[in-house]
Formats: C-alpha cells, structure tokens, sequence
C-alpha cells in the first residue's frame, strides 16, 4: 500500500504546486494599473493551464510548471516596472469615466 500511495501524494503536491503557480500569476496580474495588461496576464494564466489540465507524465509537467515559473518571475519584473513608470502612461478606454 506504501508504493500506490506515493504517486498520490505526488500528485497532489503537484496540483497545490500547480494551484499555487496559477493563483500567484493572478495575484500579481491584479498589480498591473493598466486594465489591458491584467487581463491580458489573466488571460494567458487561464489558458497556459487549461491547455495543459491534461498533461500526465512528470517530465512534461515539471517542464511545464518550470516554464510557468519564468513567466511568473517575468510578470513580477513587468509588474514592479509598470508600479514605476505605469501612472505616466494614457489610461485605456476601459478606465475612463
């Protein structure tokens, strides 16, 4: 029973992992001031793990959820730059009112 055990927990450490991932690229989409960049990080966030829900061998997920892990850290240095230099820019259609 040990050994069947292991791919469960393994997997269920890869999902929080996962599930992580995936809430953190959302927490730092809703740092962007500029409405098309937080929907456009969202955007990419909900359909990078929806085309991959169905991956199944480990190589290919810990590929994946490195690759995510980029794009995350890319997503925090776009994010602090935007904090800088984002107020100067013109606010989209979206946030006039």
């Amino acid at each position: 029973h040990a050994r069947c055990a292991r791919p469960r927990r393994r997997m269920a450490s890869t999902r929080a992992a996962a599930l992580a991932l995936y809430r953190s690229l959302l927490r730092t989409g809703r740092e962007f001031t500029d409405y098309n960049v937080r929907e456009y990080v969202k955007r990419r966030a909900r359909e990078g793990f929806i085309a991959n829900r169905a991956l199944s061998a480990s190589d290919a997920i810990e590929r994946c959820m490195a690759d995510g892990a980029a794009q995350l850290e890319v997503a925090r240095r776009q994010a602090a730059v935007y904090a800088l230099y984002g107020k100067f820019s013109r606010p989209s259609a979206m946030e006039v009112t």
